[in-house]
């Protein structure tokens, strides 16, 4: 691909793959990072920060996320690549950028994201199941599983994918249900209206931005999936569009049933606000069954980032821009086998460096969200650039209202950065 003109295979949008990936399995991967324990914490100790301010947060996260899926959607259809945003990026701005932004918007996150979900589903696990093992033998254990299914081929990872990610939406779905409708296993002292009046108390909106971003983070990392999906100019955008409102729906739930059922300030001091929640409304029997859950939330978003960032880093490497080894596929399964084991090595680094303290987890969701929103920025930035150097190339979706939606994410995403 040239640094400056898209290449000609590209401009003429993705070639269905018959045998594909279908609609259901873009889904998944579209909230496979979102229903993650981190965006579980973050929505608990937000309501209890926030009270009903955040749930404006919410709202203003949301729309932030759904313009960078549009986004996304339009330049993955436009440049099918399993490169993602270092295709864009290449034909907007340069290789250099690219290279950068992937790295840093990616990679980095890679670093310090998933090592907190990490350590958070080893403590849910070490509290909940009464074993004695190791240390990170929890934490390294689900990282060399989901390595091995990743290798195996995306038939495997779209199958565990799929079951992974609606178990978990479900589960934010229902505890929100339980809990709203009063049926919960615990209640507030001084019931629901007790609790309503106290969310209105001390609100907090703007300052909270942020935490809510990690609510609706990562629908894109289905984008370098499209070469190998069975319909994308049809799918992606329904995937990426219908996974965030999915997960609004069932967040708000999960948010609104544990401000009904815990103080806001447990909310906001505890380090485990989703298992506080979880036991308040199924039982002290919900422990063993929510360390379950837990791993699989935890394994929802390491398995798509393994089937993601390493076919980002194989398709930076087919167009030169990173080692070649990175390119290198299973000869059997068509996997990037040397990129899945580069990717899976960096959870392992950020999860010792943080000595796999949960004190750490703040720390590193910083670090990680402010990463990922600098690639949000340039993502939007591309897409300008593209739209007016490359007004002819063909678009299966476009982002409507052009040119504010993009300059409104742009806005809302430098003033998270800032804050």
């Amino acid at each position: 691909m040239s640094l400056t003109t898209p290449s000609k295979a590209a401009s003429s949008g993705p070639v269905s793959n018959p045998s594909g990936l279908g609609f259901r399995a873009l889904f998944a991967a579209s909230i496979g990072v979102i229903v993650a324990q981190i965006g579980m914490v973050s929505l608990t100790q937000g309501m209890g920060i926030g009270g009903w301010g955040f749930l404006g947060a919410l709202a203003i996260a949301f729309a932030i996320a759904m313009a960078n899926a549009m986004a996304y959607a339009e330049m993955a259809l436009m440049l099918p690549s399993a490169g993602s945003l270092s295709s864009y990026a290449e034909a907007a701005i340069g290789n250099f950028p690219a290279i950068l932004l992937v790295f840093a918007g990616y990679v980095t996150p890679a670093v310090f994201g998933v090592p907190a979900e990490l350590i958070l589903a080893d403590q849910i696990l070490t509290q909940s199941i009464p074993i004695t093992l190791p240390p990170y033998t929890w934490p390294i254990g689900i990282v060399v599983v989901f390595t091995v299914l990743n290798i195996l081929g995306t038939d495997v990872f779209a199958k565990v994918q799929t079951a992974l990610s609606f178990v978990v939406l479900l589960f934010l779905a229902v505890s929100g249900l339980v809990a709203v409708s009063g049926l919960g296993a615990s209640a507030m002292p001084g019931g629901p209206s007790v609790a309503i009046a106290a969310l209105g108390k001390n609100t907090v909106t703007m300052e909270l931005v942020a935490l809510a971003f990690w609510v609706f983070v990562g629908s894109e990392f289905v984008t370098p999936l499209v070469p190998e999906a069975r319909n994308p100019n049809r799918d992606l955008p329904r995937a990426m569009i219908g996974g965030l409102l999915a997960i609004m729906v069932a967040q708000l739930l999960f948010a609104l049933g544990s401000a009904l059922l815990i103080p806001r300030d447990k909310l906001a001091s505890s380090a485990m606000p989703h298992l506080d929640f979880a036991i308040a409304t199924f039982g002290p029997g919900a422990r063993i069954w929510f360390a379950v859950l837990a791993l699989l939330a935890t394994a929802s978003l390491l398995n798509t980032v393994l089937a993601a960032v390493p076919r980002m880093l194989s398709g930076m490497a087919e167009n030169g821009q990173v080692f070649p080894a990175l390119k290198y596929r299973h000869p059997r399964f068509g996997t990037p086998v040397v990129a899945i084991l580069f990717v899976a090595s960096l959870p392992i680094v950020g999860l010792l460096w943080s000595g796999g303290d949960v004190n750490a987890i703040l720390p590193l969701m910083i670090a990680a969200s402010v990463a990922w929103l600098l690639a949000y920025m340039m993502a939007q930035v591309s897409l300008i650039v593209l739209r007016r150097r490359h007004p002819e190339m063909k678009r299966p979706y476009k982002v409507p209202f052009y040119p504010l939606v993009p300059i409104l994410a742009l806005v809302g995403m430098a003033y998270v950065v800032f804050n």
